[in-house]
């Protein structure tokens, strides 16, 4: 039998051969990174035949840093730590073997601390990672050594096996920390759903409701264990679950998001209305595995809305009434003088009022388009269609501005058929409105074409209302300029609306 030999102590090639195998077993099996070192040093030591070795790697900041060690002093690894001649990531350098540390050109106070712990001779075999360096082992003799080559061959061949063994490692710790952020993240993700404020639920692809949240259960009265038996489309009111199950039918079928609101009976038989949102959710492979959504009780709500719509319809109602009663006395009042200038104005102005009445409440008095209610107002005068341009962009005016605005728009309109552009042929008028610096909006009345325009001898109440009135109601300003070629009229107002 062969044996390889070197200062009195023998290692028989069959004894090498063993201690390979049960070494690569051993890191095979290994439970742990300190396993693996283990084993590392126990075969580095039995076949390199030298009483001390170490592991060491590079840590986050590319330093070098022990992590396995026999026979080594605490000194010695707090002062020798860092020192290595590769740098990380370096590419499959050959292990180095110093037969005397005093023979090299290594600084002296390297040398004095590896001669003070008893080191003559040392081997700097490099581990890698798919071809990088990731650290090293070392050998140390405290005799000089020649290093032959089948001792420089088997250090690599460990070396290689180790490296291999903590990549492994690695891998492994970095999956088991995969999957235990992916294990907290789901717990995470149950806790939340479990205890959300809302129904939550969730279907398989044919559209059974195979989970439900703390609350969705509660609501239907269903066991955590009971929802194998539990038909959700059983609790749909009969005369919503034609509607409800064909829209949620259509959604699973197309794999598209879907709302619907339903009437569903409690765990105490109440009917409550639900409104459910939901969307589909796929597996990794693109595959459809049902829906995920959520129900909000908004049986409260709607109650509140139905009332709300009540009270708007009654306060509609009676506005319509008053007005109505109020252009009923005006026509009594003024029966005889029904044709003078004056009770026409006022009528005029009571119909403005009508019209703008209807456009609020259409939008439940929330909103009003500025472009609607202008089209509406300045319809109603036949001379002034098709010669009145209106442009602007999208913008809504609160109830009040959409009140001062029509009765605005009417006086300019009026004044304008009276005495303006539109009381000749050829005339015309230009609206146009645009928001402006500090959030304002500006509107724009220009006449052109008209007889030559004088300023009035006195102001009348169309004029105060322009220029007065407008200023409470809009929180803005309005000037009216009397240029001889038509008038100009400019509102500014806060802006209470919104760009629609």
């Amino acid at each position: 039998m062969s044996e390889t030999s070197q200062q009195g102590v023998s290692v028989s090639t069959s004894d090498t051969l063993q201690a390979l195998y049960e070494f690569t077993d051993a890191v095979y099996h290994a439970r742990s990174v300190e396993e693996i070192y283990t084993s590392a040093l126990d075969v580095i030591t039995l076949t390199l035949r030298c009483e001390r070795a170490s592991i060491l790697l590079f840590d986050d900041e590319g330093t070098m840093q022990f992590v396995a060690w026999r026979g080594l002093s605490d000194r010695y690894r707090t002062r020798l730590a860092g020192h290595t001649p590769w740098k990380p990531g370096d590419r499959d350098p050959p292990p180095i073997f110093v037969p005397d540390i005093r023979a090299t050109d290594e600084a002296d106070w390297i040398k004095d601390e590896i001669s003070h712990e008893g080191i003559v001779s040392l081997g700097f075999v490099p581990l890698t990672l798919e071809g990088r360096v990731i650290g090293k082992f070392m050998t140390y003799y405290a005799q000089q050594q020649d290093f032959d080559p089948q001792s420089r061959s088997l250090a690599v061949t460990i070396a290689r096996q180790l490296g291999f063994s903590i990549g492994r490692a690695r891998a492994e710790t970095a999956r088991e920390t995969a999957l235990s952020q992916l294990r907290q993240s789901e717990a995470r993700f149950r806790q939340m759903t479990e205890e959300a404020p809302v129904m939550i639920w969730m279907s398989n692809s044919a559209g059974h409701c195979d989970q439900l949240n703390r609350v969705a259960r509660d609501f239907w009265g269903v066991a955590e264990d009971g929802l194998d038996s539990f038909d959700l489309s059983a609790t749909i009111h009969p005369d919503d679950s034609a509607a409800v199950l064909a829209r949620m039918g259509q959604a699973i079928a197309q794999g598209e998001p879907v709302m619907v609101r339903g009437r569903y009976a409690n765990h105490a038989g109440d009917w409550r209305l639900l409104q459910t949102e939901a969307r589909p959710r796929y597996g990794c492979d693109g595959s459809f595995l049902g829906m995920i959504g959520v129900n909000v009780d908004i049986t409260e709500q709607e109650s509140v809305a139905r009332q709300r719509e009540l009270m708007l319809a009654e306060l509609n109602h009676r506005v319509k009434n008053t007005l109505a009663v109020v252009q009923a006395i005006a026509l009594q009042t003024f029966k005889a003088d029904r044709d003078l200038a004056s009770v026409s104005t006022f009528l005029g102005r009571l119909r403005v009022l009508a019209r703008a009445h209807d456009i609020l409440s259409g939008v439940r008095w929330e909103s009003t388009p500025l472009q609607e209610l202008a089209r509406e107002v300045l319809a109603g005068a036949p001379l002034g269609r098709g010669r009145i341009m209106v442009d602007g962009p999208a913008f809504l005016l609160s109830p009040k501005q959409a009140l001062a605005v029509a009765l605005a728009l009417h006086e300019l309109q009026t004044n304008a058929l009276k005495y303006g552009a539109l009381s000749v042929d050829g005339g015309t008028v230009s609206l146009v409105w645009k928001p402006v610096p500090e959030g304002r909006l500006e509107i724009l009345w220009q006449e052109n074409g008209g007889p030559p325009v004088m300023p009035p001898a006195r102001r009348g109440f169309g004029t105060m209302m322009l220029e007065q009135g407008l200023v409470t109601e809009l929180n803005g300003s309005a000037t009216l300029d009397f240029q001889p070629q038509g008038l100009v009229c400019r509102i500014e107002a806060t802006c209470e609306g919104t760009n629609a």
